[in-house]
């Protein structure tokens, strides 16, 4: 039976500001604008590291960011990025409270920066128990030993846990793990699954 929720972030809860894109583009002159730069960091490999708690976001930031724009620091940037680039998912966040789980956690890829922007931004939250980052447990989704990390701190066995992401390899990887995994289209759907689990 299912009793604890592992909700994915970014994706699920919250979505890229579209308007932070236009609003940093106009502020800056971006040599190839903004998404230019979004793409090589998201593909570099010290990112991906920084994720599991090895190095630190701003370090890749400072490497690539001066190729790509005059005038912005790059302390500038994480603080605009953390501050501006992010559109909750109100729906979903009022419906926590609302879930007929014992236990519902965020199980997310973050770097530390972003880590915590998101323990600002959710803890405390009705309904949500706490907050499962991959840079504090030393590995990421979609790797079995995310899943199996996540699985010893909320104290539940695989069949007990509905895991619930936008990324099909990262629902694949919890399924792999033993647990029922959910890739999340939109509220509606999900609201389904959650009904039909009997967790609404």
């Amino acid at each position: 039976m299912i009793n604890t929720l592992l909700l994915d972030v970014d994706g699920v809860l919250q979505f890229p500001r579209p308007q932070f894109v236009v609003d940093i583009e106009h502020d800056y002159r971006w040599n190839a604008g903004y998404l230019a730069f979004q793409q090589e960091l998201l593909r570099d490999p010290a990112e991906a590291r920084s994720l599991v708690g090895d190095g630190d976001l701003i370090t890749v930031v400072q490497r690539l960011l001066p190729r790509h724009v005059t005038g912005l620091s790059a302390r500038q940037f994480l603080d605009r990025w953390l501050a501006e680039n992010i559109e909750l998912n109100q729906e979903l966040l009022d419906l926590l409270a609302d879930v007929r789980a014992d236990q519902i956690y965020l199980a997310t890829n973050q770097e530390s920066e972003r880590g915590r922007r998101v323990k600002q931004l959710y803890a405390g939250r009705a309904g949500l128990t706490g907050i499962l980052i991959s840079h504090e447990i030393g590995h990421r989704k979609p790797h079995r030993e995310f899943f199996d990390a996540a699985l010893t701190r909320v104290g539940r066995r695989p069949e007990e846990c509905l895991f619930v992401d936008d990324h099909a390899a990262y629902v694949a990887g919890a399924v792999e793990a033993g647990i029922a995994g959910l890739l999340y289209r939109d509220n509606a759907q999900l609201i389904a699954a959650l009904t039909e689990y009997g967790l609404l």
